[in-house]
């Protein structure tokens, strides 16, 4: 029998799914599939969509669940949404539809949200998936707000609402440095938009938003924002060994803990340098971890 569902892995506890009916799940499983078993295990998924999918997501939590249980799956479902890509064009698309409703042009709405046009751009196309911080920039600036919603409710989830506020007070802004000669990070970023640091004894939290300062280039690059925090060394994170320039790190850092820092945007403003940190705030060049706030902050941001 042909199996008309298309499953692929696209890391090792995730899998994007094409349903014969045009529908598009990204689902995320319960643990790490090894490589060897995931052509194995992407075949059984693609099996059970076929026999139990019929337009009802449902299925996914239920059905397909229990089977994948009692078939002896290395993992199971843990969690579903839209496909990434997906998401990222119709996000895009609706907040272009919202700006041409008001007449804006995207130079002036990049102004009003104090982020690079460039980015807008690469955003309203669907190439580049903003942060939620970003998000609700682009929402207060148009005076919408970004809401969850049910998906039976409506398909626009970037819905027009009042913002009183864009950027939630609790989260903190945090520098820390990265050197080449360490880690490849500018390589693993531009293979997977993410990568996990070493957390040392640094209190940080989901939702914090973390700027890298990259020593060799004298200049903060990346804006990230923290996924999960508190991680062990794993076999989720061995997709990065080949960004470690000293391997043998690898091995010292095992009882290590881990933040996964996820790509929000890169400053190409050349205005984040050594020089214009020391005359914003900083004493020196960077040096490990700093918390940021103030006009230091303010003036940080806006190069994003």
């Amino acid at each position: 029998m042909e199996i008309k569902t298309k499953v692929k892995f696209v890391s090792l506890n995730k899998v994007t799914v094409e349903t014969p009916q045009g529908d598009r799940f990204t689902v995320g499983l319960s643990g790490v599939v090894p490589i060897e078993l995931q052509e194995q295990d992407a075949q059984i998924i693609a099996f059970l969509f076929d026999k139990y999918y019929q337009g009802d997501p449902a299925v996914i939590m239920g059905s397909i669940y229990r089977e994948m249980l009692r078939l002896g799956c290395w993992a199971h479902p843990y969690w579903y949404g839209p496909d990434r890509n997906d998401e990222r064009e119709r996000v895009g698309a609706q907040i272009r539809s919202l700006r041409e409703e008001r007449n804006l042009e995207a130079k002036d709405l990049a102004k009003y949200a104090d982020i690079d046009a460039s980015n807008l751009s690469r955003i309203e196309k669907g190439k580049f998936s903003p942060g939620l911080d970003v998000l609700c920039k682009i929402a207060a600036a148009m005076d919408c707000s970004v809401e969850i919603i049910p998906n039976g409710a409506t398909r626009n989830h970037f819905t027009v609402y009042r913002a009183p506020r864009a950027i939630p007070d609790e989260h903190r802004s945090i520098l820390i440095t990265a050197k080449r000669s360490t880690f490849l990070l500018a390589e693993c970023l531009a293979k997977y938009g993410e990568f996990h640091w070493q957390q040392t004894r640094f209190n940080i939290n989901v939702g914090d938003i973390v700027y890298v300062y990259v020593s060799e280039d004298h200049e903060i690059k990346y804006k990230m924002s923290v996924q999960h925090v508190n991680e062990s060394y794993d076999r989720w994170m061995v997709k990065e060994e080949e960004f470690w320039v000293n391997k043998g790190r690898i091995q010292d850092e095992l009882q290590t803990k881990y933040a996964l820092l996820r790509l929000v945007a890169v400053s190409n403003s050349g205005k984040l340098t050594e020089e214009n940190l020391i005359k914003h705030g900083f004493l020196r060049a960077p040096q490990g971890i700093k918390c940021l706030d103030g006009d230091l902050l303010k003036f940080i941001e806006r190069k994003f």
